[in-house]
């Protein structure tokens, strides 16, 4: 009996396997999301429409937006096709209608664009904190082009909303950064990789033409970016600090994918033929589940405010690490519980919403607690 349920699991086993259609790098991606132990996938677009890209999902960026890019944004450069959202970029000109030839704002002062592209984002759709995001695509690496995969902070003005940078090509390099805010306006702190894309193709010559899956691994404690499981940049979120005490990471980002020309990083596309694709697969969020969240054996994740304390049931009687932040991310209390203390003081804290990690036994659990 024992050994014909072993043979049932065997079978059942190679035909999960065999549901997955091998992936081939020149093509779309056949086979679904998959399962990823200690995750569970949030959101996904698989860009199986045909047509424009899901309306709620995404919305457009229109004409000249930063950087000081050539490209004038519009959506007719984004459409789905045959599995992919193909963002295409094109040497044409368009007439700025903004156009104020008096102004100093660059994005008023000039009375055309000499190419069109799309840049789509979630923003006031879709934004999460914390997770593993993953975006299959094939990137045009070419002189001029800038295409990007990344987030940005849904609250408040950059840097110090937080940028983070899973993909950027220009430069002949692959870049994969995070940005936060300084004490002067628009100024931004990096911590940024580049790596030269000879790094790549001396290997595989045609690596250019081939599908590749970026992926960011985003938790209370660090930012880990990676190409083809290749890691590219770890960034600390101890050192995130925006100049008035927030950490921008510690808060919800959105998801940007666009193809830029020129500006300030993005080269000079004048040798470069047109229309150029940027082609996405998929782009995916997984976020840690609850049951592995909860492996801190012994740690009721349920803590209950009595009177001006904080109560945390700690039955190991092991040393908890308790750090209470405000939504934006600003650290206001940080306390070390001993093996026989379990409450925190929070008397000096204002009724709302905050933000409280839990660190014990190697394992953290973040979760939202209202002061009231």
């Amino acid at each position: 009996m024992k050994i014909k349920l072993f043979s049932n699991i065997i079978l059942l086993f190679f035909c999960f396997l065999s549901a997955y259609a091998a992936i081939d790098p020149y093509q779309v991606d056949p086979n679904p999301p998959p399962m990823i132990s200690g995750y569970t996938l949030k959101w996904s677009d698989e860009f199986n429409e045909k047509g424009k890209p899901d309306n709620k999902n995404w919305i457009y960026e229109t004409g000249f937006i930063r950087n000081h890019e050539y490209q004038w944004y519009q959506s007719n450069n984004a459409n789905c096709s045959d599995g992919l959202l193909q963002i295409v970029s094109k040497h044409e000109q368009v007439t700025n209608p903004y156009y104020n030839a008096s102004s100093s704002d660059w994005t008023l002062n000039r009375r055309y664009a000499d190419y069109t592209s799309a840049s789509i984002n979630t923003n006031g759709l879709h934004s999460w904190l914390y997770g593993r995001f993953i975006v299959r695509a094939r990137i045009p690496a070419f002189n001029g082009s800038w295409p990007a995969i990344w987030t940005l902070g849904a609250t408040g003005e950059w840097p110090s909303c937080g940028e983070i940078d899973i993909m950027e090509y220009y430069d002949n390099s692959i870049l994969a950064n995070a940005a936060w805010g300084t004490s002067t306006q628009w100024v931004a702190k990096w911590k940024t990789s580049k790596t030269f894309l000879s790094h790549f193709t001396t290997s595989d010559p045609d690596w250019a033409n081939k599908f590749h899956v970026w992926r960011m691994d985003w938790t209370v404690d660090y930012i880990k970016l990676y190409i083809d499981d290749e890691l590219l940049n770890s960034i600390d979120l101890k050192i995130t600090i925006n100049a008035d005490g927030t950490n921008p990471f510690h808060s919800a980002q959105y998801l940007l994918l666009n193809l830029a020309i020129g500006g300030d990083s993005g080269g000079d596309p004048g040798q470069t033929s047109f229309p150029i694709t940027y082609s996405v697969d998929y782009a995916r969020v997984y976020q840690e589940s609850a049951s592995s969240l909860d492996e801190i054996k012994g740690i009721d994740f349920r803590p209950v405010l009595v009177g001006s304390k904080l109560y945390i049931p700690n039955e190991n009687k092991e040393s908890m690490d308790i750090s209470v932040y405000e939504l934006s991310g600003k650290l206001i209390l940080n306390k070390i519980l001993g093996q026989n203390v379990n409450t925190i003081d929070v008397s000096n804290v204002k009724k709302g919403v905050y933000t409280i990690r839990l660190s014990c036994l190697g394992r953290t659990k973040v979760f939202k607690f209202i002061m009231q």
